[in-house]
């Protein structure tokens, strides 16, 4: 415990020293992870509709550019993992995106507000198959900095999932979740 202590201690020391915002020019770095439960509906190919319950774990890191104060554009890879209830038809995805973020407060407050909006192709693989699927995800919520450099997001997501795979199986996913995140914004 007073090793993990330690660590912690050192990398927030460390960054302390890095002087940046959320302004043009700068980079951020970071990403986030979200645990969450839902409800699809997937129609195939004949038309039959099922509807199941899924848990859902997803990372997904960012890295972006401020193309102006408070403005950044970025690209955001992800690997996620989905388990049916009652099913082990597991299924892994990856893919990447781009974003768009803004924030709306004073570049040097210290508890700011953003949005941001993606897009995400990816790809999947389950005992069903491979397919495909594109996303369009929105974020917003609150980034509070511990210092200049590093910041922690709570947001509350809405993602809209296109699905479509091998077997001719189609369908979409809308979920709502909360998430955590950290960023670190480099200075130039």
């Amino acid at each position: 415990m007073r090793t993990l202590t330690l660590f912690f201690f050192f990398v927030f020391a460390t960054l302390s020293t890095v002087n940046a915002q959320i302004t043009k020019g700068n980079w951020m770095i970071g990403g986030g992870a979200n645990f969450n439960f839902d409800k699809s509906e997937v129609t195939n190919s004949n038309g039959f509709t099922s509807s199941s319950r899924v848990t859902n774990f997803r990372i997904t890191p960012v890295i972006g550019y401020f193309v102006n104060d408070k403005f950044a554009l970025g690209l955001s890879p992800f690997l996620a993992f989905s388990n049916p209830e009652g099913s082990n038809n597991n299924t892994s995805s990856y893919g990447a995106g781009p974003f768009v973020k803004y924030y709306f407060l004073k570049t040097e407050n210290r508890i700011n507000l953003f949005a941001q909006t993606s897009y995400f192709l990816a790809y999947t693989k389950n005992l069903s198959g491979t397919g495909r699927s594109s996303s369009f995800e929105f974020k917003t919520g609150p980034v509070y900095y511990f210092n200049s450099s590093v910041g922690l997001e709570l947001t509350l997501n809405y993602k809209n999932d296109n699905l479509n795979n091998n077997s001719g199986s189609e369908g979409t996913s809308n979920r709502i979740s909360f998430n955590i995140g950290f960023q670190v914004h480099l200075e130039k």
